[in-house]
């Protein structure tokens, strides 16, 4: 039954609009521990999915030389951009004319932030990026992590919960494994040159010797080692990437890019 209150909430898919983005925007947030994942001060950025403009905007007005250009799709966030960079396109990347693509050659930085989920074929988007960006780009990753303690104790229970924002916002259409990340990146022409966990789950505070059975009510999960723990209380996954040519990459990163997948239950 539900409680006192509740028939009257609005339900989470009530809040997309006909487009299939939340009507609402997402905060105007800067974002400034971003910035640790640069491998140096950007000149010439491209930031996807920039929404209000807040990152690249920050950017530009902490370092008033950067060219800061976005790419938006929704009208509403796309006019408030406008005010903060330098140029928005209001296209998806696949569409681009001769000039924007001529443009992408410039740019040395490309900021992907929690956008890649929202797309249906972002590996497309990575391979446009791999084609026309210059050797010495970087490309800054955020991605939530689906392989997380909280995601497998819902399964676990039977439930898969949209909700407004976080791993499971209910706008999401791609999720994301640390495992698939990685391989989507690889395959498409990139290298990790770093990655970090910027948020962790409670339960990484807590001392463990490895391996182990880690249980949360009707969970057990076999957990090998320090990386793998923090695989698993990782709520979002930050990423560095390069180009990078087959013969850029050692044995190890080539076996990944080019195996298949492990057999898994399915």
């Amino acid at each position: 039954m539900a409680k006192a209150g509740e028939m009257g909430m609005k339900k989470v898919w009530e809040s997309l609009a006909n487009s299939g983005t939340q009507e609402e925007a997402y905060p105007d947030n800067p974002r400034t521990d971003i910035r640790g994942m640069f491998a140096f001060q950007p000149k010439r950025i491209l930031d996807i999915g920039c929404g209000l403009g807040a990152v690249s905007g920050a950017i530009k007005h902490d370092f008033p030389e950067t060219f800061a250009w976005g790419c938006e799709l929704n009208p509403i966030t796309a006019d408030v951009a406008q005010t903060r960079l330098d140029k928005v396109s209001r296209t998806p990347m696949e569409e681009w004319d001769g000039d924007e693509l001529e443009l992408l050659k410039t740019v040395d930085t490309v900021l992907l932030l929690d956008v890649l989920e929202h797309m249906y074929n972002p590996w497309s988007t990575l391979q446009v990026l791999r084609e026309h960006l210059p050797e010495h780009a970087q490309v800054i990753v955020s991605l939530p992590n689906c392989a997380n303690i909280h995601i497998f104790h819902e399964l676990a229970n039977g439930f898969w919960h949209y909700k407004p924002a976080g791993v499971l916002d209910v706008t999401h259409i791609r999720f994301f494994t640390h495992y698939e990340m990685r391989k989507m990146f690889y395959e498409t022409g990139f290298k990790v040159a770093k990655q970090v966990y910027p948020y962790f789950l409670p339960y990484i505070q807590e001392d463990k010797v490895f391996p182990f059975w880690f249980g949360a009510e009707s969970m057990q999960l076999y957990v090998k080692d320090q990386s793998h723990w923090e695989s698993l209380n990782a709520v979002q996954i930050y990423f560095n990437l390069v180009t990078a040519r087959d013969d850029q990459l050692t044995e190890e990163e080539l076996t990944f890019k080019h195996e298949s997948h492990p057999p898994t239950v399915s």
